[in-house]
């Protein structure tokens, strides 16, 4: 039997193990951490517990599809509870929630902006075609070569993903309030860089966000690599904490 290694056990460590060991490998997987997690691990203290990193679930849909790899579904693993509202804006002057039901954001898109909800309704629709396509290709592809552009699904497409239009221009293109176009933007702050510098194809993090809706797993994001890691013991890897890879 071949053998593989695998060095830390955050999402990426986790998932790798878990398919090496199902095509056949036999896997040993090193974190240096005393628990799994990775960026997702929880932090206990004084009978309180922290997510250590992602908080937000958002694009479902690449959950699903990696337990369903397993023949496991999502709601015999862990809890998911929508919240309401999905987050808060602070601004200077005021706060705005955003609340979970499309009718009220519709309706919240009108008080800011005349026609607002319209506006907002064909953002969607722009927005989830990009989320149908990019979230094929982000998921599917590995990045590691300017080939996989060359996809027949992105060439197709390519316009409607506007990888060459920024975000925040795109979304002036629907908008005129600040407020409306700050919720908008907020989502790709989770890339760690700005509306202005992020492709409008990124406009599919705001279909997630907002149009599904942003849900929380019942006992914190690290009930997501539980479900993982015991998938993993499962499946035979042989999991070591507490072990630093020193090269």
């Amino acid at each position: 039997m071949k053998k593989a290694l695998v060095i830390g056990s955050g999402f990426s460590g986790l998932s790798s193990a878990a398919f090496l060991s199902k095509n056949g490998f036999e896997v040993t997987l090193v974190e240096k951490n005393k628990t799994v997690g990775g960026r997702a691990r929880i932090f206990h203290v004084k009978g309180y517990s922290f997510d250590m990193g992602p908080s937000w679930y958002w694009m479902p849909e690449i959950f699903e599809n990696f337990f369903n790899e397993f023949n496991l579904k999502i709601e015999d693993l862990y809890d998911l509870k929508q919240l309401d509202p999905g987050f808060k804006i602070v601004f200077k002057d005021q706060e705005i929630n955003l609340p979970s039901s499309w009718n009220e954001i519709c309706h919240l898109f009108d008080k800011y902006e005349e026609n607002g909800a319209d506006k907002l309704n064909k953002f969607m629709e722009d927005a989830q075609q990009k989320y149908s396509i990019g979230l094929d290709f982000l998921y599917n592809s590995p990045g590691v070569s300017i080939r996989e552009l060359f996809n027949p699904q992105i060439l197709k497409n390519i316009n409607k993903l506007q990888l060459l239009t920024s975000y925040r221009n795109h979304i002036k293109k629907y908008f005129s309030n600040e407020y409306l176009i700050n919720i908008l933007e907020f989502p790709v702050l989770f890339l760690g860089t700005s509306a202005k510098h992020t492709p409008a194809l990124y406009s599919l993090m705001a279909y997630s966000g907002i149009k599904q809706g942003t849900f929380y797993p019942i006992g914190g994001f690290n009930a997501v690599i539980k479900s993982m890691e015991k998938l993993c013991f499962d499946l035979g890897v042989n999991i070591v904490t507490g072990s630093e890879s020193k090269k």
